[in-house]
């Protein structure tokens, strides 16, 4: 089972975030649905270029300036997981810190307080992640978990995974386990893999 799967969506996005980051400071925003592969781009980044991926939730202000000048600006570059949840302090201070170091910020969708003008003209580029086509679906399923899936549980793994690499994830998994037990018809364990998922209402 492969660690990272090729995703055309991602790659794309990977490949611009090499070119931008020769920059050294600003800030770039990456957006995409829970699942859509925001977390794994930021990580294989993050190994490219030897730095910081911050997954920490800032209870304020105080608690990131502090964690930032812990850093004493070692790293030249940060990536920020999943910023949705932060303060609008938190992101003028970011937005500051934006003026010595790259900085990526990545969240579910995009947030209001970066179409302010303030921060719009710190923003090198925003990127943001599309859902799976079936044929990449169909790709990632054999390359990430080595299962060739047939058109009818293709369609079923696409419709009630809704664009969630996670959620393939865990249906895979769970599948995979189930068929070295029971002596069923694949898509009969599919169904249960999504049963046991809570991926069927």
């Amino acid at each position: 089972m492969s660690e990272f799967v090729c995703i055309k969506n991602q790659e794309q996005i990977l490949k611009r975030l090499n070119e931008l980051s020769v920059a050294k400071k600003g800030l770039i925003c990456l957006y995409g649905k829970s699942g859509s592969g925001k977390s794994v781009i930021l990580e294989r980044f993050a190994r490219q270029k030897n730095t910081l991926k911050i997954t920490e939730i800032f209870k304020d202000k105080e608690q990131l300036k502090d964690f930032l000048s812990a850093l004493k600006l070692e790293k030249s570059m940060l990536l920020f997981d999943e910023v949705g949840l932060y303060g609008e302090d938190l992101f003028e201070l970011l937005r500051l810190y934006s003026d010595e170091a790259l900085i990526i910020l990545s969240s579910h969708k995009k947030l209001k307080i970066f179409t302010k003008e303030h921060f719009k003209s710190r923003i090198l580029a925003e990127f943001e992640l599309k859902n799976l086509e079936k044929k990449e679906l169909f790709d990632y399923v054999k390359e990430k978990h080595g299962i060739e899936l047939d058109q009818k549980e293709l369609r079923f793994v696409f419709k009630i995974c809704k664009h969630n690499l996670r959620n393939v994830d865990k249906l895979l998994k769970s599948f995979k386990e189930l068929q070295a037990f029971l002596d069923k018809k694949r898509f009969y364990i599919l169904r249960l893999s999504a049963l046991e998922n809570h991926l069927l209402g």
